[in-house]
C-alpha cells in the first residue's frame, strides 16, 4: 500500500514493507515500537502535536534496536522486555529535497513488550496513555491511516503469537 502525506511544505510518498524485508541500514533513520503492556494495551506518547509511537533516531553508533530501547525509556518511561522487528516504512520525498538530504529513507517498526514505569514528562513528551488496540488508528497522529492499520495488524500478529490474546 502506498499513501501520501505532507509535513509542512514537504510532500512524501510512504509505503509499508513488512518483515522479513530489511532496508539498508544507512538509509534507515528511525526506529519506534508499538508498545504492548501486560494488559494488552498499547502505550502512546504525546509531544503536544498528537499521539505517537515512542521511538526516535539512533545516536552515535547505536543500533536500531538500541535506539528503540533508549527512546522508549526516555519518551514513555517504559522498560522494554521484548521486541521483534515487524517491518519498515519506505519514504520518498516528492517535494524539492533539502540540500544534503536523501529523498529516500526508511523508518523501522517493532512490536515491543513493555513495563510502564511512573511517567515523568521529560525530553519533548508531555503525556502518556494506554489504549485498546482498536483505538490506535483513530488516535495516532499519522495521516497515513491505511498504513497505520497494516503496522497495527503486524504488531497484533506478534502479540497473538507470543501471548495468545484475542483481539
Amino acid at each position: 500500500m502506498i499513501e501520501y502525506f505532507e509535513k509542512g511544505t514537504r510532500r512524501f510518498e510512504c509505503e509499508w514493507h513488512p518483515a522479513p524485508f530489511v532496508p539498508p541500514r544507512e538509509l534507515t533513520i528511525q526506529s519506534s515500537g508499538i508498545c504492548f503492556s501486560d494488559n494488552g494495551k498499547i502505550t502512546l506518547v504525546n509531544d503536544g502535536r498528537g499521539w505517537a509511537l515512542p521511538g526516535g533516531y539512533p545516536e552515535n553508533d547505536e543500533t536500531l534496536e538500541q535506539a528503540l530501547i533508549r527512546e522508549i525509556d526516555e519518551e514513555a518511561c517504559a522498560l522494554v522486555l521484548d521486541h521483534e522487528y515487524i517491518g519498515s516504512l519506505k519514504n520518498i520525498e516528492l517535494s524539492p529535497v533539502p540540500e544534503g538530504r536523501s529523498p529516500l529513507f526508511y523508518q523501522a517498526r517493532y512490536w515491543t513488550r513493555v513495563k510502564n514505569l511512573d511517567f515523568e514528562p521529560q525530553f519533548e513528551m508531555t503525556e502518556r496513555i494506554e489504549i485498546e488496540p482498536e483505538r490506535f488508528v483513530p488516535l495516532i497522529r499519522w495521516k497515513t491511516k491505511g498504513i497505520a492499520q497494516l503496522i497495527l495488524d503486524a504488531a497484533l500478529s506478534v502479540e497473538l503469537k507470543k501471548f495468545r490474546r484475542n483481539f
